[in-house]
């Protein structure tokens, strides 16, 4: 039988044990090669998805490394839903051309999902993200040779969700497939944020009336888009209230700013900024909520990965659950960090609290020695 003061000696030792490995982030940073652009994640991160300009689309996990699973880029980007089974990008159909469609990674196909009666090159629609819940890929299809639609593309077809009389694009979507964001072409030719709910196209404006830029990533529940930098600052748009919120500038120096990539629950947003240049000459940011704008690199590096000197320049996008990150480092290459949770402060006082109450408990129990 345990004495009091040798389970109070077990006890203490079990909180060190608990704390000493959690009270140090760890994390791990995958270089998936030159020249591949990282896209799009699972969930969990489990499942990356990946495109290069040779072409080819490829999936990563930590246990296979970077594989290719072949379709047919001709722009847009790769995506994964929530559960990993299926990554979005373009195939080419029995007619040559090439459509949005998925890659099943359970059956190692791909299903092209059609287009809206035009064609660009060999390119009918591409895609350009896919819904959470894998049901509803979107992108653009073409309309003629240089007008695009953008567009929603399910198992029961593609529904073109319209302009303004130009072009337009689907860039995200939210879990459900419900809210999606892009851009629409205005009739002076200026591209503007612009997003559809429930198939219902909307203007995004801010609080004073000025358009927004391009919009990209929808939290998994619509609530939050996000996009191109207004005003040197990138900006998260809430649907329900309509108003925009302005999430800093990091470097006032850089002329382009963006957000890229926004958590499920939308307290996590990845992004860019830099000066004129190539998209990985930059620095990337991360926007964390209640702690503001913050260098991604720096941010990383604190928790101790060790990233070998390179830039985090380009960030393209977070996992649902916050933990995962993905793009292009400074060198031109695709990475992938993951971040291992770190429990709050008050955990480790909750868990202090209830090992000490068990064994106080445990003393003062009669008859036991």
């Amino acid at each position: 039988m345990m004495t009091s003061a040798r389970f109070a000696l077990a006890a203490t030792a079990f909180v060190g044990s608990l704390t000493a490995p959690l009270a140090h982030a760890a994390g791990n940073l995958w270089d998936l090669g030159y020249g591949i652009t990282v896209s799009g994640s699972s969930a969990n991160g489990s499942v990356i998805g990946a495109y290069s300009e040779n072409g080819a689309y490829y999936m990563w996990t930590a246990a296979t490394g970077v594989t290719s699973i072949g379709g047919a880029w001709q722009g847009g980007m790769a995506g994964v839903s929530a559960d990993g089974s299926r990554i979005s990008g373009s195939a080419y159909g029995s007619d040559g051309l090439s459509y949005a469609g998925y890659y099943s990674v359970g059956t190692g196909q791909w299903t092209t999902l059609g287009g809206i009666g035009g064609i660009s090159g060999t390119s009918a629609s591409a895609s350009w993200g896919i819904s959470g819940d894998g049901n509803t890929v979107v992108g653009l299809g073409w309309v003629d040779g240089g007008t695009a639609h953008a567009t929603a593309s399910t198992a029961g077809g593609v529904s073109d969700l319209g302009s303004l009389g130009g072009s337009s694009r689907a860039n995200g979507v939210s879990h459900d497939g419900s809210v999606i964001a892009g851009w629409v072409e205005q009739p002076n030719g200026q591209w503007t944020g612009a997003y559809w709910k429930d198939g219902t196209l909307h203007d995004m404006v801010d609080g004073q009336g000025n358009a927004l830029q391009e919009a990209g990533a929808v939290s998994g529940d619509g609530r939050w888009i996000v996009g191109t930098g207004n005003f040197g600052q990138a900006w998260r748009y809430n649907t329900v209230t309509e108003q925009t919120e302005w999430l800093g500038d990091l470097d006032a120096a850089g002329d382009f700013q963006g957000a890229t990539g926004i958590s499920a629950d939308g307290q996590i947003i990845v992004g860019y900024d830099r000066g004129f240049g190539p998209a990985a000459a930059g620095q990337g940011t991360i926007w964390i909520e209640g702690q503001g704008m913050l260098d991604f690199t720096d941010y990383i590096t604190s928790h101790g990965v060790d990233l070998g000197g390179r830039t985090l320049a380009l960030p393209l996008g977070v996992s649902a659950d916050g933990k995962t990150f993905y793009g292009m480092d400074s060198d031109g290459s695709g990475f992938v960090v993951t971040l291992s949770p770190v429990p709050e402060p008050a955990t480790y006082a909750m868990l202090a609290f209830g090992l000490g109450v068990l064994i106080a408990r445990r003393r003062i129990q009669p008859g036991k020695k």
